[in-house]
């Protein structure tokens, strides 16, 4: 572990992030699925909140993300770099596809509902199955990597890796699910990076006072 000014932050950073990610899916879960309901929905204060929010805890989970990877660049090797960066694109087009939710979504709403009957198909489905695919398969391989890397626990990162792989699965609300469980994780992670910090420190002041 380096002791760079933002590994000294990591765990605040992964429980605030993995909280807000795990909070906006539980919101997201009763998001409408009937079309008429649904545009009537992402004109409420509630989707403006949570949409908003989710571009927050994306970005956070980003972060968090850097965080962790500095706990275990070294003995992640190489399939951790490959892990990290992917995972750095896959969240960006996540938050990417969170920032169009938030803002293209409702504006359609407003000035061309009729729009929204047929606008899902192209290139903007094809953008969305990436987002999720990209997404999902990468923070799976970044839960592979933690878990040979063996920093930590063996459980958080099977956590991680479940949370990521269910994540990428864009039928019905399953993606949801995989990102309260990848949000979890990530709290997790951050309450054992949080303990362990703490531990380490107070072994140092110990010897320290010998």
């Amino acid at each position: 572990m380096t002791d760079s000014p933002l590994s000294r932050f990591a765990a605040p950073i992964a429980i605030v992030g993995g909280a807000l990610v795990a909070i906006t899916r539980l919101v997201s879960l009763a998001i409408p699925t009937e079309l008429d309901a649904l545009k009537e929905y992402v004109l409420t204060v509630t989707h403006a909140i949570n949409s908003i929010g989710s571009i927050l805890a994306f970005a956070l989970l980003a972060l968090a993300l850097v965080a962790a990877y500095d706990h275990e660049a070294r003995p992640a090797g190489t399939l951790g770099v490959v892990a990290f960066g992917a995972a750095i694109i896959g969240t960006v087009f996540m938050a990417g596809d969170w920032w169009y939710e938030a803002f293209a979504v409702p504006r359609m709403a407003e000035v061309a509902p009729q729009v929204m009957d047929t606008f899902v198909g192209g290139r903007l489905l094809m953008g969305g199955l990436l987002s999720f695919a990209l997404f999902g398969l990468s923070w799976a391989l970044f839960g592979i990597a933690s878990l040979r890397a063996r920093v930590f626990p063996a459980a958080i990162s099977v956590a991680i890796l479940t949370g990521g792989l269910v994540s990428g699965i864009p039928i019905g609300k399953t993606y949801l699910i995989g990102g309260i469980v990848l949000g979890v994780a990530m709290v997790w992670l951050g309450a054992w990076m949080a303990r362990t910090t703490a531990a380490t420190t107070t072994v140092g002041e110990s010897v320290e006072a010998r």
